[in-house]
C-alpha cells in the first residue's frame, strides 16, 4: 500500500480530491493534503510519500518549483500535475522534471482515479523487479544475504541495539514493520554435517532452495540463526492453512532432492518484526520438546476427540496424495491406507462417500493444475457413481478413478523431464532452481521435482550441481581460465559456494584439482 500527497492552495479542490477518490480500492493506504509547497515539503520530511498530485499555480511556491525540490530529495516519487492553464511552457517544464502525467482542471473523478491506479501499478512493478533482483543475488550468497542475515539474527535473538537501523533495513527491502509473521525452524539434524555455519555445503544448498521457494515468492524470509539453524520467517496473510501448505511443499521438495524426511517446528503468529523473538522462542521450545515426534510439521496442539483425530489423519493422507501426483502409484498406495483407516474408525457410508469425493476432486485438481492437462468429464461421472454407492463400492470406484489419472499422467511425464534436462544443460551459467525450471515448463515445483526424481533417479538440484561440476572440471582441465571466472561460467556467483560444491563432489578444491590433473598430464592442458 502506498501514500499520496495532494498539494493545492484551494481547499475545496484538495479536500474534494481526498474525499472522492476510492483510495483503498486502488492500493493507496493514506492520502495527505498540503495547502502550499512549503507545507508539502514539511510532510515529505516526516512521511514516506509515493505519489504527489500537485497544482502549478500556487502562492509562495509554484508547483514547478516544488517539483524541482522534490526531484532533489526524492527522485523516485511519481508526480501528477493539475493546472487550470493550457500552457505549453508548463507542459515542457513538467516533462523536464519527469512528471508522470499532466491534467487540465477540472479533471474527471474517474480519469484521475485511473491515473493514480496506473502509478500504483508502475510502483508495484518496480518494487517486484527490485525484490526479485535482490532475492536472486541473495540466493548466490552475496552481500545482500549477509546484510539480511545479520539483521534477522539480531531480531530473533533479541540483540537489537538501534531500532532506526532496523527500520531503515526494512524500508530498503520493502518489508512492512507491522506485518504479521510466523517463525518456522528446520530441524538441524537433517542437514548438519559436522561443520559450522556457512561452511556446511548441504545447509547452504537447502537454505538456497528455501529462498527460491519462499523468499522469491514474497512469502517470507530465509536465513541462518547464530547456531546455524535454517530459519524461515513466513508472512502471515490471514489464511491459517497457507503457511502449513507452503511448508508442506518445501518439505516435499527437500525429500526428493536430499533423500531426507524433513521436520519443521513452527512458532506462534506475532505482529511486527520487533516481536519476532517471541515466535522464534516458541519454535525453539517445540524443537527441544518434540524431537521424537513423527509429524513433519510440529505445532502446539490440544487434545482431540476421535472424529477430530480421524479428520487429521484424513487431511494428512489427502495432502500426501496431492503432494505426490507425479507418482500415482504412490498415490494409490496412500489411498489403500485411507481405506484401512476408514475401516478401523467405523465411519458411516455417507461420510466415506464425502471423503472419497474430496480425495478424488482434490487429487484431480492438483494433477490438472500441475500438469497443465485439459479438463474432462471424469469427475462428474465419479460424482454420479458415488451418490448412491455403498461403502465398498465408493472405495472401489474412487480407486478406479485414481488409476485412470495414473495412466494419463505417465504419457506426459517423460517429455517434461526431457525438456527440463535440455534446458538445464543449455543454461548452466544462469540462475537455475526447481521453481524457475518448473515455471518455464508450466508445471508446479512440487510436481516437477517428483517427476524428475522418479524418472532420473536423482533430484533436480542434485542434477544441476553434478552437471555444473562436470563442466567446471572440463574447463579446469582444458583451459587456463581462472577459477573465479569458471565459477561464473557454471552458474556460481559466489566463489566460496562454488569451491564447497566442487570439493563435495571431487574431494578437492578447484585449484587442487587443476594442479592434480596438470601434474598427471605433464603440466599441459588436455586437448
Amino acid at each position: 500500500m502506498y501514500k499520496v500527497l495532494i498539494v493545492d492552495d484551494e481547499k475545496m479542490i484538495r479536500m474534494g480530491i481526498k474525499k472522492v477518490i476510492p483510495w483503498n480500492t486502488i492500493g493507496i493506504e493514506e492520502a495527505f493534503t498540503a495547502a502550499s509547497g512549503k507545507q508539502a515539503l514539511e510532510i515529505l520530511e516526516r512521511e514516506e510519500i509515493d505519489i504527489i498530485i500537485t497544482d502549478i499555480n500556487m502562492t509562495e511556491m509554484t508547483g514547478i518549483d516544488l517539483m524541482a525540490k522534490i526531484r532533489e530529495i526524492a527522485p523516485d516519487i511519481r508526480i501528477l500535475v493539475l493546472t487550470g492553464y493550457d500552457n505549453f511552457e508548463y507542459v515542457r517544464q513538467c516533462l523536464r522534471l519527469q512528471a508522470a502525467d499532466f491534467f487540465l482542471k477540472p479533471v474527471d473523478e474517474q480519469v484521475l482515479t485511473a491515473a493514480i491506479r496506473k502509478q500504483v501499478i508502475t510502483l508495484d512493478r518496480k518494487k517486484e523487479s527490485a525484490y526479485r533482483e535482490i532475492t536472486a543475488r541473495r540466493a548466490q550468497g552475496t552481500a545482500e544475504q549477509l546484510e539480511l542475515e545479520k539483521v534477522m539474527k539480531k531480531l530473533v535473538h533479541n540483540k537489537i541495539e538501534h531500532t532506526n537501523a532496523v527500520k531503515a533495513f526494512l524500508l530498503k527491502y520493502q518489508y512492512n514493520k507491522e506485518q504479521s509473521l510466523q517463525v518456522a525452524v528446520l530441524v538441524p539434524e537433517l542437514y548438519m554435517e559436522g561443520t559450522e555455519g556457512d561452511e556446511n555445503f548441504t545447509a547452504l544448498s537447502i537454505k538456497n532452495i528455501c529462498i527460491s521457494m519462499i523468499d522469491a515468492q514474497n512469502a517470507g524470509i530465509t536465513f541462518m540463526d547464530d547456531d546455524g539453524k535454517i530459519v524461515m520467517i513466513f508472512f502471515d496473510k490471514g489464511n491459517e492453512n497457507e503457511i502449513v501448505e507452503q511448508i508442506e511443499q518445501l518439505n516435499n521438495i527437500l525429500k526428493d532432492e536430499y533423500n531426507i524426511n524433513p521436520k519443521v517446528v513452527v512458532g506462534s503468529v506475532v505482529k511486527g518484526f520487533f516481536n519476532l523473538m517471541i515466535s522464534y522462542n516458541d519454535a525453539i521450545y517445540l524443537l527441544s520438546h518434540e524431537k521424537e515426534s513423527i509429524r513433519e510439521i510440529v505445532q502446539s496442539y490440544q487434545s482431540q476427540n476421535k472424529a477430530d483425530i480421524f479428520r487429521d489423519i484424513f487431511q494428512e493422507l489427502k495432502a500426501t496424495m496431492n503432494a505426490n501426483v507425479a507418482n500415482m502409484e504412490y498415490v494409490l498406495r496412500v489411498f489403500e491406507t485411507f481405506t484401512k483407516a476408514a475401516d478401523s474408525y467405523n465411519l458411516t457410508v455417507n461420510y466415506i462417500r464425502k471423503c472419497c469425493f474430496e480425495i478424488a476432486s482434490s487429487v484431480y485438481f492438483t494433477y490438472l493444475s500441475d500438469s497443465g492437462e485439459t479438463v474432462d468429464d471424469k469427475l462428474n461421472v465419479l460424482l454420479k457413481s458415488l451418490i448412491h454407492a455403498g461403502k465398498e463400492e465408493a472405495l472401489e470406484v474412487t480407486k478406479a478413478f485414481l488409476s485412470q489419472i495414473s495412466g494419463k499422467e505417465e504419457l506426459s511425464s517423460h517429455e517434461i523431464v526431457s525438456q527440463a534436462v535440455r534446458y538445464i544443460d543449455e543454461n548452466l551459467a544462469k540462475d537455475l532452481s526447481v521453481s524457475s525450471i518448473a515455471a518455464n515448463l508450466y508445471v508446479t515445483p512440487n510436481y516437477f521435482s517428483r517427476l524428475f526424481k522418479r524418472i532420473k533417479g536423482e533430484g533436480c538440484n542434485e542434477y544441476i550441481v553434478r552437471k555444473r561440476i562436470e563442466k567446471a572440471k572440463s574447463l579446469l582441465v582444458n583451459t587456463s581460465i581462472k577459477t573465479g571466472k569458471i565459477a561464473v561460467l557454471v552458474g556460481y556467483h559466489d566463489t566460496n559456494y562454488f569451491s564447497l560444491a566442487f570439493k563435495k563432489h571431487t574431494g578437492m578444491s578447484p585449484t587442487k584439482y587443476r594442479e592434480y590433473v596438470l601434474k598427471k598430464t605433464g603440466g599441459v592442458f588436455c586437448e
